[in-house]
């Protein structure tokens, strides 16, 4: 692989922190109570450069003079109520901040294109949400925290060259050294966060994919391999904690080098002055005190930018997601009132150069008809199903609904006249009411939907639960069987009254008994509609007015059945399977 130039780092670190600065343009931040922190910061910084005469006077034994207790009482309390409420302020910031992140990320990741989540496990966007906004706040607070630092150098720096000028600027020169220890420090800090944040997302989408299968894992007997598999997982996680931690090992050392350094400078020198005479003991112990106040600042600026890398680490996925255009939902056309004919027009698709999947296919879905699409396992067919839901776009050709191109239709109005069943669960957290009516954009009675439910053939196992409607139904903790999930999902598109009904192996994984009922629902949802499925099931395909059988990407066959049964010889074979 070619190594990248310094010129070529530099323009992607530039792009990387322009790409961090818009995305927090998009972030909600407490600006009134950040100016209040703001000011509180310059104001603890004042107050530590006031303490300085009097740990001075403390340390020359200097205290009998007339004010010195009262005065360092004042300062001290000052001090201590000042940083309490800067720090307290400070944290309620960082919770208001992280709280809006995490609503801009979550708004952002819940409109991006299905083709985003199409490349990457879904399970590894959990972390985004969870675990890399953690680190947003940090920049902010660096920032403000940047300007009373160089406030408090500035004070310092002051304070020295009044008790003695030429050292003073002698000390200037720990400044380049400082800057240079926080440049190491924070490439480090950012490789180190990159790792974290890698690896949580990694072992996040391990157990998250894992522990709503027990189950399945049980049932299987792979509960070794599966914790084999596990600690395979952990063990990578603590390959890239042992990573973070090597480079963390060296962080502290380089951040004090500068300070030892001067500090060894300072006290050769000023230790000089004093035996010479030229420096009274009072001056050289007054002088270190105000420059170790100078390099506890010029040292914070390690540790600032040590954060502001710490937070352009964890937070660099999330921007770069943010940076996506979101799916358009708004089209300059409406979609048609009537049902129209779909017409797939030289269309190709890949999801990668090297993975081809529809190979220049035409074909015609006729209106009020139903339609199955046909063929082996990896022959296209789902993909057709993410074209028409527009989760993906063509490479080539283009898909028509009517006399209209998809591309330019509403995106909202389209997927308002689809229902779309699909194999698996179809369930969100709530009540059974709560789920025959989600997405809904009008108000249900219950007349309604039982009336639906009864189309559904789910009405009778509905009412036969003590809590009926309001039973409460989820992914992972579901008080039905996948056939009645089914057929909860059939009675929310009857409810729907959609134009257009897509199914993608609606009918997989459903026990025989259950799957006469869910069949009787089905023909009941697709009476009148524009039906477009793709199955396995003879019975489903048989009662179909046109089927396209698709062969590697590219049509076989196209017709009723006795048409395809002529023409195809997959088709034959599928059917006598």
């Amino acid at each position: 692989m070619k190594q990248k130039t310094l010129k070529e780092k530099i323009r992607e670190s530039m792009a990387s922190w322009k790409t961090l600065l818009r995305f927090y343009r998009k972030v909600k931040l407490p600006w009134g109570w950040l100016l209040v922190v703001f000011l509180l910061s310059f104001g603890v910084k004042e107050v530590q450069a006031q303490l300085v005469p009097y740990s001075t006077a403390i340390q020359t034994g200097a205290i009998e003079e007339g004010g010195f207790l009262v005065g360092y009482i004042v300062m001290s309390v000052m001090y201590a109520i000042t940083e309490a409420v800067q720090g307290g302020i400070n944290e309620l910031c960082g919770a208001k901040t992280l709280k809006n992140v995490r609503h801009t990320v979550w708004g952002k990741l819940i409109r991006l294109p299905m083709s985003v989540f199409n490349k990457e496990d879904p399970q590894r966007f959990v972390s985004r949400v969870t675990q890399d906004t953690t680190g947003a706040y940090a920049a902010v607070a660096c920032v403000i925290q940047l300007w009373s630092i160089i406030y408090g150098i500035y004070t310092a720096f002051i304070k020295m060259y009044r008790v003695y000028d030429e050292l003073a600027l002698i000390m200037l020169t720990g400044i380049p050294m400082t800057i240079l220890a926080s440049w190491i420090c924070g490439k480090m800090q950012y490789t180190m966060e990159r790792i974290t944040n890698s690896a949580f997302a990694a072992i996040t989408n391990f157990f998250g994919e894992r522990l709503p299968n027990l189950l399945h894992i049980k049932t299987s007997s792979m509960e070794d391999e599966e914790y084999a598999k596990g600690v395979a997982a952990n063990n990578e996680k603590y390959k890239a904690d042992i990573r973070r931690l090597n480079r963390f090992v060296f962080q502290s050392p380089i951040g004090t080098l500068a300070t030892y350094i001067n500090q060894i400078i300072l006290l050769v020198v000023a230790s000089v002055m004093v035996r010479n005479g030229s420096m009274k003991m009072g001056q050289m112990i007054n002088l270190y005190n105000y420059y170790l106040l100078f390099m506890a600042n010029s040292f914070m600026i390690t540790a600032v930018w040590q954060s502001l890398k710490m937070s352009h680490g964890a937070c660099s996925t999330i921007a770069k997601l943010a940076e996506i255009e979101d799916e358009k939902l708004d089209g300059a056309l409406e979609v048609p009132r009537e049902s129209q004919d779909i017409t797939f027009e030289k269309v190709s698709f890949s999801y990668s150069e090297e993975q081809t999947v529809l190979k220049d296919i035409s074909f015609v879905i006729p209106e009020g008809k139903v339609t199955a699409i046909v063929g082996e396992n990896g022959s296209g067919k789902s993909t057709i199903i993410k074209l028409l839901e527009r989760f993906e776009i063509p490479t080539a050709g283009r898909i028509q609904l009517g006399a209209e191109d998809m591309k330019d239709l509403n995106l909202a109005q389209w997927r308002d006249q689809v229902g779309y069943l699909f194999q698996g669960n179809q369930v969100v957290k709530g009540s059974i009411r709560e789920n025959i009516c989600y997405g809904l954009e009008r108000e249900c009675s219950d007349e309604e939907i039982l009336k639906a439910a009864e189309q559904a053939c789910a009405l009778e196992f509905i009412q036969a639960k003590e809590e009926g409607l309001d039973t409460q139904v989820s992914q992972f903790d579901s008080k039905l069987s996948g056939g009645e999930l089914q057929r909860l999902a059939i009675a929310r598109i009857i409810l729907k009254k959609p134009q257009y009904l897509i199914m993608d192996e609606a009918t997989s994984g459903i026990d025989v008994v259950s799957e006469a009922e869910v069949l009787e629902g089905l023909t009941n949802m697709m009476e009148g509609k524009t039906v477009i499925m793709v199955s396995h099931d003879m019975n489903l395909i048989k009662k179909a007015d046109h089927i396209v059988v698709l062969n590697d990407g590219v049509i076989e066959a196209s017709g009723d059945y006795d048409h395809v049964t002529h023409n195809s010889v997959l088709f034959n074979q599928l059917v006598t399977v």
